[in-house]
């Protein structure tokens, strides 16, 4: 484990602000988290949650905690005839998940490719893109409380799921730290591509040839059109909510 003091987090913001936290600690296991909450000298500081800082816009220094989860580690925990259970360490890049399930045709997140951010954020938002939402594949996860340390699961329907929603970002705001996701992927893919924008990205190319990993090029492609590369101008991606009518 990682902790600096005022330490700066242009890198670790995609809109690479220049600002500076009091406390910094970056966490790469389980037991590395439960220890720094321990920690009495950092129990009275105000914490934040920091992912693939993609969600956030700093206006000033922080005065408290910023905790990195950089918890790493992907298993494929369970395989039938028709479907595999993968469980991702919620310090894992959102993308390389993606990738790692559509390399494996593991179908069911290819439209979902390059969303930034890390998979413990994911569930929070429930994230979506081109037809698909998280909820639509997520099994379960577990987190860590921040107040009393308490290791909790929370199956799908626990999370209340919503258009870009869930129990996270309301009851359970900034209570826990997810350390652990489960998705529940298919061996069988459907090919999803209903989504307008991505239907026209894939329409010369003949049905009998498309595969998750084609769907999977083809947003790439789309989002790679409409947003600038991060690492050239800062920004945070695609961030609206459509109205429901």
């Amino acid at each position: 484990m990682i902790i600096e003091e005022n330490e700066s987090l242009k890198n670790l913001n995609t809109f690479g602000i220049d600002v500076s936290s009091k406390y910094f600690a970056e966490i790469s296991s389980v037991n590395d988290l439960l220890q720094l909450l321990s920690e009495e000298k950092y129990k009275s500081e105000q914490k934040l949650i920091l992912g693939g800082g993609s969600n956030i816009l700093f206006t000033k220094n922080y005065n408290g905690l910023i905790i990195a989860n950089n918890i790493k580690g992907i298993t494929v925990e369970d395989v039938n005839e028709n479907e595999v259970i993968i469980s991702a360490s919620g310090g894992e890049v959102w993308d390389d998940l993606v990738d790692f399930a559509v390399n494996n045709n593991y179908g069911g997140i290819e439209n979902l490719k390059l969303i930034p951010g890390k998979v413990g954020a994911s569930p929070i938002q429930n994230i979506g893109a081109y037809g698909v939402e998280l909820k639509d594949t997520f099994l379960e996860l577990t987190a860590i409380n921040i107040h009393t340390l308490e290791e909790v699961r929370f199956k799908n329907q626990e999370c209340r799921f919503n258009y870009r929603y869930s129990i996270f970002k309301d009851e359970y705001k900034d209570q826990f730290i997810i350390t652990d996701v489960k998705f529940k992927l298919s061996k069988n893919p459907k090919i999803n591509i209903e989504y307008d924008s991505l239907k026209k990205e894939i329409e010369i190319i003949n049905p009998s040839e498309l595969t998750i990993k084609v769907v999977s090029e083809a947003v790439k492609r789309v989002r790679e059109s409409k947003l600038p590369d991060p690492l050239k101008i800062g920004n945070a991606g695609s961030f609206f909510k459509n109205p429901t009518i």
